[in-house]
């Protein structure tokens, strides 16, 4: 299977099952790169560069918490909206 696939559908089932809810209700997954890595077999700039394209497609969005912290990855699921409006 495809690193970016692996990636975006471990990514939104972390965010189903143990997600954890932000500010305003919605919920988010922290992943350090060095644990993706680990768990995807693959390196940390495999990963960095994957993340990169999900988050270009539109897939992800990465929201920077601090130094030495790790993102908040809110996982998007692609035509959510384009269903509510048919």
């Amino acid at each position: 299977m495809n690193c970016l696939l692996r990636l975006y559908c471990r990514m939104l089932d972390a965010m189903l099952s143990k997600g954890q809810e932000d500010e305003n209700g919605i919920l988010f997954a922290c992943f350090p790169v060095t644990a993706i890595a680990a768990v995807l077999s693959r390196s940390p700039m495999t990963v960095k560069r994957s993340l990169n394209e999900l988050e270009t497609a539109g897939l992800i969005m990465r929201v920077r918490q601090g130094v030495g912290e790790p993102n908040r990855i809110y996982v998007l699921i692609p035509g959510k909206e384009d269903a509510a409006l048919a």
